[in-house]
This record gives C-alpha cells, structure tokens and sequence, in this order.
C-alpha cells in the first residue's frame, strides 16, 4: 500500500516537473518531450557521495534515502519533498551512469 502511494506521489509529481511550463490544451506524450538537465558546479559533493556509495563493497538496499539530507527534508512541505526526492533520484542516475562510463563497467541498479 506505502509503495503504491509512494509511486502515485513521485508520479503526480514528475508530471508536474515535465508540464510545468506547458500551454493549457496541449496534451504532451511522454516520448514527445525533452528534458534537459544541468548539472553545477555545486553538485561535486553530491557526485562524490554517489561514488562513495558505488565504490563501498556493500548491498545498498536504498542508496536515494542515503544521498537525500533529512534537515533539508524536514523543512519541506508535501510538494517540496516529492520535487526534492525527484531530484535526487534523477542526480543519481545521472552520475551513477557517469561514473560507470568513467570505470568502464556497470554497477548493479
């Protein structure tokens, strides 16, 4: 039931992301758009973090709850907190995928 909802939520909330600056009576097919990220300068710390994790000999069962800061978290209202988990998730994927191109091999998912 969580993990339903919890899909139901980072859904709701990626169609947001996706349409926000959307015309109103244009409807968009998930494979019509793009989406187009860039990453800061700021976020070496980040990358750093997700090859500390990657690079650990370890399972990691959840590493998005390990990359995310629980007082940024804690300050956050319900949209925030699905915009802030999106965006985590989204970085880490993006510098997992770096990362394994710089090793040359891939990681489990």
């Amino acid at each position: 039931m969580k993990r339903e909802v919890l899909k139901s939520l980072a859904l709701k909330a990626k169609n947001r992301m996706i349409h926000k600056n959307a015309p109103q009576g244009i409807d968009y097919g998930q494979d019509e758009g793009l989406n187009i990220k860039v990453i800061k300068s700021s976020d070496d710390l980040f990358y750093n973090k997700v090859r500390a994790l990657l690079e650990n000999d370890e399972d990691i069962l959840n590493p998005i709850k390990q990359l995310m800061d629980d007082n940024i978290l804690l300050k956050l209202d319900a949209h925030g907190k699905e915009k802030y988990l999106l965006e985590t998730v989204e970085k880490y994927y993006t510098f997992r995928k770096m990362i394994q191109e710089e090793k040359g091999y891939q990681y489990g998912c």
